[in-house]
């Protein structure tokens, strides 16, 4: 989950646990940047802010594309759904042909660390001040750089001109590296992917599919199948939950996280959780850092007609909450699914 708010003589490759950009990492970027013309988007620039751009995340394929899902080098578990852990996939990008990526619900931007922009040659746009951009796990804002990822391959599939920040290697890799060591893992946000028709994650048979124009059609032998009314909020899945049969509650799906749920404070008081004495203390890691919290158990989350039980929730200790204080369904239950987030008919539908 992230969220954007508001060589002797070659720079550092690995940078400390900071969220900060070094002098000369930004000097190199930029030295390689690009004006908004130059990279064949039209964007709308105020101050150095952006504020708009279009022509952005384009796609071509002739038929709907379906590729593997990789498991992590550690962690993985002979489970069915949960072998994968998270929704991981091969892709070429800017020619460069094996990149990790991994298809992050819970995310309203594209992200690549420092390194990973230098291999791959990813362009900044001129001209643009830094953002600021929240994650897992930290107790502030990351500064990131606007990019454009000139084309990524995923099989017949092409993407072109996706819209990117360039972050810190730290807080990429520090949320990643129990599953795949320390290499680089590209985050591709799934809002950005909506001029498909729709986007399946069949954790249970190990696969993606990328349909480009035709209706999405559930499993015919699927023995459940629920479609969940899904709407954008901040370019985030939602739908609607209902938690230990009472507590209503808009929820966003976030693929990119391994975990359960996670309940804003108010959430947990108003269900009983967040009191003295009640939960277990949890350190948790996410993109940004680390963080400490409460551990509980919810027995029961609904999504539509799929039930979710005994659910392993946690709620932040202190300092700002996840995405404003919304709750959070994360992978490790989603997994248990074939999710398919259905652009055409904004559904979310789960089948096993």
């Amino acid at each position: 989950m992230w969220l954007l708010t508001s060589c002797a003589a070659t720079p550092p490759r690995s940078e400390k646990e900071s969220p900060k950009l070094a002098t000369a990492q930004i000097s190199e970027l930029r030295e390689r940047a690009m004006s908004a013309q130059e990279l064949g988007i039209d964007a709308t620039v105020d101050h150095g802010r952006l504020l708009a751009a279009r022509g952005i995340n384009d796609l071509s394929a002739t038929t709907s594309v379906s590729v593997p899902l990789i498991a992590p080098a550690a962690g993985a578990s002979t489970e069915p759904g949960a072998r994968y852990r998270l929704p991981c996939i091969l892709a070429t990008v800017n020619g460069h042909e094996g990149q990790l990526v991994v298809l992050d619900s819970g995310s309203n931007r594209m992200l690549l660390g420092y390194s990973l922009a230098s291999d791959l040659d990813i362009p900044l746009i001129a001209g643009l001040d830094p953002v600021a951009a929240h994650g897992m796990g930290g107790q502030g804002k990351v500064g990131g750089y606007w990019a454009v990822v000139p084309q990524m391959n995923i099989g017949n599939l092409e993407l072109r001109r996706l819209m990117a920040l360039v972050v810190p290697d730290a807080e990429v890799l520090t949320y990643r590296r129990s599953f795949w060591g320390n290499e680089q893992v590209m985050l591709v946000s799934v809002s950005g992917l909506r001029k498909l028709s729709y986007l399946s994650l069949d954790y249970l048979r190990g696969g993606v599919t990328f349909g480009t124009a035709e209706q999405y059609l559930p499993d015919a032998t699927a023995k459940f199948a629920t479609a969940v009314p899904l709407r954008w909020e901040n370019e985030l899945p939602t739908v609607d939950a209902v938690l230990e049969r009472q507590h209503r509650t808009s929820c966003v799906v976030d693929t990119g996280g391994d975990y359960g749920l996670i309940l804003p404070r108010a959430v947990a008081t108003e269900l009983g959780y967040w009191k003295p004495g009640w939960g277990s203390e949890e350190t948790s890691r996410g993109i940004a850092g680390q963080e400490e919290g409460k551990g509980y158990i919810v027995h029961e989350v609904k999504v539509g007609e799929a039930t979710f039980r005994q659910v392993p929730a946690r709620a932040r200790a202190a300092g700002p909450e996840a995405l404003g204080g919304r709750v959070l369904l994360g992978n490790y239950e989603l997994r248990q699914y074939r999710v398919t987030f259905d652009f055409t008919r904004n559904v979310l539908w789960l089948e096993r």
